[in-house]
């Protein structure tokens, strides 16, 4: 089934691309959520005649697209968590928490747009992709800290109590 993108989809294209996908596809996913809509013979009359504004919003979008990429350039992000004893979090970092994070540097960066390719569930340093418009990619390191609410766990010297039964 041929469709025109109503927007910009991370996977499939940018908006005005008119693509082939399968049809369930298109029915049950990408016309009932707006993303995409069937490419008609009067779609693709209305696609040709709006061709020129298509474009000029494509190269506002890169230029941001470039913008942003410029911010992220030497950007580390850090998140303080709860921690179990052992140095495993409470939970595990979310998108959402990393989209807090950028607005806190006043970066705008949309959760969709953050790729964190495995579940972080432990303390430590972590790469993060942030995918932009045009197929632009930014890697920004991430440190994942405990909030300090937690002492990790030292373990416990038996030693000093055997000292102590041996003397009674």
């Amino acid at each position: 089934m041929k469709i025109i993108l109503n927007q910009s989809y991370m996977n499939l294209g940018e908006i005005g691309d008119v693509l082939e996908v399968k049809p369930g596809y298109a029915r049950n996913f990408l016309i009932p959520q707006g993303i995409a809509k069937r490419a008609t013979l009067a779609n693709l009359r209305v696609l040709q005649d709006q061709a020129k504004k298509l474009e000029a919003q494509k190269a506002t979008d890169r230029s941001s697209a470039q913008g942003l990429l410029k911010q992220l350039e030497g950007v580390t992000i850090k998140i303080l968590k709860k921690v179990s004893e052992d140095g495993r979090l409470y939970g595990s970092v979310t998108t959402k928490e990393v989209e807090s994070a950028f607005s806190d540097k006043k970066i705008l960066v949309d959760r969709r747009q953050i790729v964190l390719g495995q579940a972080i569930k432990m303390l430590g340093d972590y790469s993060i992709m942030v995918k932009l418009f045009g197929g632009l990619k930014a890697m920004v390191p991430l440190k994942v800290e405990s909030d300090g609410t937690t002492k990790l766990a030292v373990a416990p010297t038996y030693a000093d109590a055997s000292s102590e039964t041996a003397e009674a």
